[in-house]
């Protein structure tokens, strides 16, 4: 959080002294502007140390780390809507994306365009092939960030605004790069063994929606058995839905259950393992079964 300047006037007042009625009330005067200024400039210093840096960055799709590669992007649509994005670079700096949030039953398609390596447009459509919204955003490389992860891809975060074309709504949306892996766009899990996307999101989708209607019956049924699980420091081995069941409350505990609440059933990462479910609290095989609890 930015921290909020105190309102000038009082620490003007602060600062002022009482004026004497003297041959001295000229250099009271002048002293009283200079601890103004001074302390005014102290608070613009401070200011400036407390808040964190963001600064434009440049996004090369022809880098040879991102040409040819689908880049996918984790963040926040307002304040409550998880949201995924997978952009891929084309030829002239044009690009082809998809995106989708929680409750989202299939991708929405986008494309556009990047500016000066920096400016992002996206444009989104509906099903008669109209523009209905878009994505008007910049590549920003955050200090903070930067420290923690180490060297900073340059299309790590992008910030900006998603607009309603019809109702001229505007919501801030800030999304930050979550992974960059080969594949087509639109067969994403085929590294997987997948034949087909929607099996997975499908599955996803009903795990997900099993785990936050405490439909245990569903998760259980979801599940590829036998299953090793750590709780406590410990592996056990569920080898079938009544072991499960006898575990469940140790597994999904309320941290858990919002850990998978806050991830997005479609456009995941997949590798040669499986396909995961947000960073990797759950795992899916080729057929959509689960195969990884992963509650650390």
């Amino acid at each position: 959080m930015i921290p909020v300047a105190p309102d000038a006037s009082r620490v003007r007042d602060s600062l002022l002294v009482p004026q004497r009625a003297s041959r001295f009330g000229f250099d009271a005067r002048l002293q009283t502007r200079r601890l103004v200024g001074a302390g005014l400039s102290a608070l613009a210093l401070l200011l400036g140390a407390l808040a964190p840096t963001m600064a434009h960055a440049d996004c090369d799709p022809s880098d040879r780390d991102i040409a040819n590669h689908v880049m996918t992007y984790s963040g926040q649509l307002g304040e409550r809507n998880p949201l995924r994005l997978v952009l891929r670079p084309t030829s002239g700096g044009k690009l082809e994306g998809r995106y989708a949030n929680a409750s989202s039953q299939s991708d929405t398609y986008l494309t556009g365009k990047l500016e000066a390596k920096s400016r992002l447009h996206l444009t989104e459509f509906d099903a008669g092939g109209m523009p209905r919204a878009t994505f008007e955003g910049e590549f920003a490389s955050n200090d903070d960030v930067n420290r923690q992860r180490g060297p900073s891809s340059t299309c790590e975060v992008i910030s900006g605004q998603w607009k309603d074309l019809r109702s001229g709504r505007s919501v801030p949306f800030e999304l930050a790069l979550s992974s960059i892996q080969s594949g087509k766009i639109d067969h994403l899990y085929g590294i997987a063994g997948v034949n087909d996307d929607e099996t997975v999101n499908r599955a996803a989708t009903q795990f997900r929606k099993g785990v936050l209607d405490d439909r245990r019956d569903v998760v259980a049924q979801s599940i590829r058995y036998p299953l090793h699980v750590s709780l406590r420091g410990k592996t056990f081995v569920l080898r079938n839905p009544k072991s499960l069941l006898a575990r469940y409350n140790e597994i999904f505990t309320d941290g858990y259950v919002r850990t998978i609440g806050a991830a997005v059933p479609r456009l995941m990462f997949a590798r040669d393992q499986g396909v995961m479910l947000g960073d990797g609290a759950v795992w899916f095989d080729a057929t959509g079964r689960v195969i990884g609890l992963n509650r650390s």
